[in-house]
This record gives structure tokens, C-alpha cells and sequence, in this order.
């Protein structure tokens, strides 16, 4: 019987024995989860301070931070607050961590949520327009990585063609990022993030 092999290049046998790299990276992941912890805190706060018409139904399920190693082979992290998610109905707003690549906050919703705020979508067109906000018009509502032919930057769209993703469109993806850059103004920004998607549901009055 011939023995089994294991054929690694130079670079990954110089990883495979040196595992400080994989605790650097178990220390920035709990840090990460942490920071999102936090985060939820303040979209809470953002939440009773800045949106009193936001339906309390909505609240009813608390934040959940989730966790995972292989989305296309890199490790996440996602917060989900709010998270209302059902067969037919969803409302929820998701920060996605994703190693290697950015940070995005995005708007989903489905059902009788979709049809509660597609009015006020419309109506926001152009204030969302002057914003770099992306728009899902994939059909897979459980990717989230921004590619051309799953989002678009809403700027390149006209009232026309926004108005037809709104009401056509079995669930609604909007979408913002930023890139793994200055993470000493993160959380001011993706809590920024969070207020211009929950405003444009017209919930905040």
C-alpha cells in the first residue's frame, strides 16, 4: 500500500508551522464580535432616539451576532438587528463582516414589510441616489458579497428603473459599505450606515 502525501508549497509549509498567524486571527475574529456586540447597543439606542415610529412588532426577536469560517473560503462575522425573518415576511438590517474584504450594512426585506415600505423607497429615490448605496438585483437574497451581476450602484439607475426593482422584485436588498480601512471611525460609520437604511423605510416619524 502506498503511503498517503500531503504536497504543500513553501509558503503554506512555513504557515503550517507557525500558528501565531492563527491566533492573530482568532483575536481579531473575538474582536470583531465583540465590536459588533457594541454595536448593536448603539443601533438600539439609534433606534428609540431617532425612529419613534418604528414598529415595536419588528423588536420582538433580539439581535443576534453569528459567526462563520468559509463564506467563499473567508470568515465572517454577521449581526443581524433588526432581524425579522419568516417563510413569506422579513424586515431586517444585517452588518457583515467579511475577512479580507469589507464591512456592508444592508436593508432586506420581503413580504408585508416589502409592501409596507415600498412607498417610501420610491419617494426616497433621490435623496438614496446622491448616496453610495447599492441595490440588489441578483435573485438570491442570501448572498451578500457585491459583484455586478448581483448589485448595482443605485446612482447609475433612473426613477424608471428604481421604481420597477421596488415593485417588482420578490425582496429588496439595499446595500452600503466600507472597506476594511479606518477602523477608528468603524462603528460611527456603519452606525451612520444603519440610520440612512432604517430612514429610507419611512419609519423614523
Amino acid at each position: 500500500m502506498k503511503s498517503a502525501k500531503i504536497r504543500l508549497s513553501e509558503e503554506e509549509q512555513l504557515l503550517v508551522c507557525n500558528g501565531d498567524w492563527i491566533l492573530t486571527k482568532n483575536r481579531v475574529l473575538d474582536a470583531v464580535s465583540s465590536f459588533l456586540a457594541d454595536l448593536q447597543a448603539e443601533q438600539a439606542r439609534w433606534l428609540r432616539d431617532q425612529a419613534p415610529g418604528f414598529p415595536p412588532s419588528i423588536l420582538t426577536i433580539p439581535a443576534k451576532v453569528s459567526k462563520g469560517e468559509q463564506y467563499l473560503g473567508l470568515p465572517y462575522r454577521v449581526l443581524d438587528y433588526p432581524r425579522l425573518f419568516s417563510s413569506a415576511d422579513i424586515f431586517a438590517v444585517r452588518t457583515f463582516f467579511w475577512w479580507g474584504h469589507y464591512f456592508n450594512v444592508t436593508l432586506q426585506l420581503a413580504g408585508h414589510w416589502k409592501k409596507q415600505t415600498e412607498a417610501s423607497l420610491i419617494a426616497a429615490f433621490a435623496d438614496i441616489k446622491e448616496e453610495n448605496l447599492y441595490i440588489c438585483t441578483g435573485t438570491d437574497p442570501w448572498q451578500h458579497h457585491f459583484t455586478d451581476d448581483y448589485y448595482q450602484p443605485v446612482r447609475s439607475l433612473n426613477s424608471a428603473e428604481w421604481e420597477k426593482i421596488i415593485l417588482e422584485q420578490a425582496f429588496i436588498k439595499l446595500s452600503c459599505r466600507q472597506e476594511l480601512s479606518d477602523w477608528e471611525q468603524m462603528g460611527e460609520r456603519l452606525l451612520a450606515d444603519f440610520g440612512r437604511l432604517i430612514r429610507v423605510t419611512g419609519y423614523t416619524g
